[in-house]
């Protein structure tokens, strides 16, 4: 999935955990969607691609 600039992108497991991202011009915001007014956590895009790469290689499941 692509992100879309400027606009919130939620991701569900199926439960009430809903997680929320977000690309501007030069990093992606990460937010819970239940709090939506809580600042959201910061990424650059090289720490962005790291997680994703290793979420989908496995690298942190339990």
């Amino acid at each position: 999935m692509t992100l879309k600039p400027g606009e919130w992108t939620k991701f569900s497991g199926g439960g009430s955990n809903c997680v929320e991202v977000m690309r501007t011009d030069d990093e992606v915001l990460v937010r819970n969607s239940n709090r939506p007014e809580e600042v959201p956590q910061r990424f650059t895009f090289s720490e962005w691609d790291f997680f994703t790469r290793g979420a989908k290689l496995g690298v942190f499941d339990l």
